[in-house]
């Protein structure tokens, strides 16, 4: 049920894979190591180096930041859901590459829709969805 909620927000389904236990386990350890977490479910952006916030998101919005930033929207990232950070590890993850992301970034930040992260391994980032048309990029 989780899953076809976070899928949603895509208009096609192509290049969305479901992560097996184990490369959740190890993508999810990697995220805890290099991501501030207040508490069990709330990441501390203000201890992150650079936080940007962008309001009535869109994709060109958001293409232009990355895009200033030299980062490729190839790059794989891993969506989830915000209650499954710790001590929570029952929902799934997916990965995709940002240009996914990018594309369906209005769907994504819906106001029906549930608090999810995009976290970036290489170079190391995460996008947090956590209010209506707003999102916030921290590196």
């Amino acid at each position: 049920m989780q899953l076809g909620l976070m899928l949603e927000p895509f208009s096609t389904k192509e290049s969305i894979r479901m992560l097996d236990v184990e490369e959740k386990k190890k993508m999810k350890t990697e995220f805890i190591a290099s991501i501030p977490i207040i508490e069990w479910v709330s990441l501390d952006l203000g201890k992150m180096n650079n936080n940007f916030v962008i309001h009535n998101v869109n994709s060109d919005k958001v293409a232009s930041f990355f895009n200033a930033k030299e980062l490729s929207t190839e790059n794989s990232v891993y969506l989830f859901l915000q209650d499954d950070l710790p001590p929570f590890s029952t929902l799934p993850w997916v990965k995709m590459p940002l240009s996914k992301v990018i594309e369906n970034i209005i769907h994504i930040a819906a106001e029906d829709a549930y608090q999810q992260y995009v976290f970036c391994p290489s170079p190391k980032f995460v996008i947090e969805f956590v209010e209506p048309d707003l999102i916030t990029i921290a590196w």
